[in-house]
């Protein structure tokens, strides 16, 4: 299998929490990968992220202390190879320097540039400011579309 996604906290979220924006969308990302159509890359930082995001989704009652349990559980099963080579982090501080981004969210365009990737991400802020300057950057709802054309 030679295609691979990196994905973010923010796509893996709404695998799970289904009234969030887009959902539908990262969910046939998910459902495309349970299917074989391509594997995961991401930073080790992703499981924090996702971790940290259960923890802000149950504080603010959108899921059950339960049903965070169960997110956690879920994804850290999920079969995802971890990029985790010094250069990322390099690499992560020049992105996050050059388009004036978070390191964290520098990590993943970082991962996805070592890896040769797509990376997909459903925070618009992120998205809006790598449009156009880094093509491997893709918008959640247009996963069929560049899955379709790429």
């Amino acid at each position: 299998m030679d295609y691979s996604i990196v994905t973010d906290a923010s796509i893996a979220l709404k695998w799970y929490v289904r009234d969030e924006v887009d959902a539908e969308h990262a969910f046939a990302i998910l459902l495309d990968y349970e299917q074989g159509r391509f594997r995961f890359i991401v930073p080790r930082l992703f499981y924090y992220e996702i971790v940290n995001a259960v923890h802000i989704a149950v504080r603010r009652k959108r899921i059950t202390e339960e049903e965070g349990r169960d997110i956690i559980k879920d994804t850290l099963y999920l079969q995802m190879t971890v990029s985790d080579s010094p250069e990322i982090l390099q690499n992560a501080y020049r992105f996050a320097r050059k388009y004036n981004i978070s390191v964290y969210d520098a990590v993943y365009l970082s991962a996805a540039k070592e890896n040769s990737s797509d990376f997909y991400t459903a925070d618009r802020k992120l998205y809006e400011t790598l449009k156009g300057k880094e093509n491997s950057v893709r918008w959640v709802a247009d996963y069929h579309i560049n899955k379709q054309s790429g």
